[in-house]
């Protein structure tokens, strides 16, 4: 009998023990996992986009992504020399335009693709660009010109996804003309640039220079 009772008080104790010994381990173990910092993972957020300038004309343009195709009104009055070495802006070269008549009007439009005023699918996507810059000057000044882009209607099968254009009076200096291109659509800019010009009395010479989206 003393035996059992010596043995249950063995028992007992061990499972006091044990019981503390439990208790010991799980609040070591809550301490632990209170002390550990929880990271949570952030998404990468994506690299900004940057839009890099879209050359139309200049001498360092790496290609031509759009051409001078586009002649309206008096076709036989347009003079155009794009090789021209008069005073260019910069680089060896600008465009020289000529307006030989006195009456009616004239103009040229660059396209994607050449010839075409809306029948085929092409033109370029310059979203993220803010301006559409160039340089011109006159070569007596006074002249007024129209410049724009966008000039093919939603009735084409393949349109312009917008437009803009300036009136501007140049003058014999070089200057440069900017296009705002805020909350325009340009998804599809088929017409990348374009002048045209009433007769102004007598012949009209203009010229061109380093024409791009930026």
């Amino acid at each position: 009998m003393n035996g059992m009772k010596q043995n249950y008080r063995i028992l007992m104790i061990m499972f006091a023990r044990g019981l503390l010994l439990g208790s010991a381990l799980i609040g070591s173990r809550g301490t632990a996992l209170a002390a550990v910092k929880v990271i949570e993972d952030t998404p990468a957020q994506p690299p900004t986009k940057t839009f890099s300038p879209f050359v139309i004309y200049a001498d360092d343009a790496n290609g031509v992504p759009y051409a001078p195709t586009g002649w309206m009104g008096n076709k036989s009055a347009i003079g155009f020399n794009d090789r021209c070495t008069d005073d260019p802006h910069s680089g060896a070269t600008c465009v020289k335009v000529e307006y030989k008549a006195a009456a009616d009007w004239g103009g040229i439009v660059w396209q994607d693709p050449p010839n075409d005023w809306g029948d085929k699918d092409g033109g370029h996507n310059l979203t993220g660009a803010s301006k559409l810059t160039f340089w011109a000057h006159g070569a007596a000044g006074g002249e007024k010109v129209e410049f724009y882009f966008g000039v093919i209607k939603s009735e084409k099968p393949f349109s312009d996804s917008d437009t803009g254009r300036i009136t501007v009076i140049l003058t014999k200096d070089w200057k440069q003309y900017t296009i705002d291109l805020t909350g325009k659509n340009l998804t599809r800019i088929k017409t990348g640039f374009g002048w045209s010009l009433a007769g102004q009395g007598k012949p009209v010479t203009f010229y061109l220079d380093d024409i791009r989206y930026e």
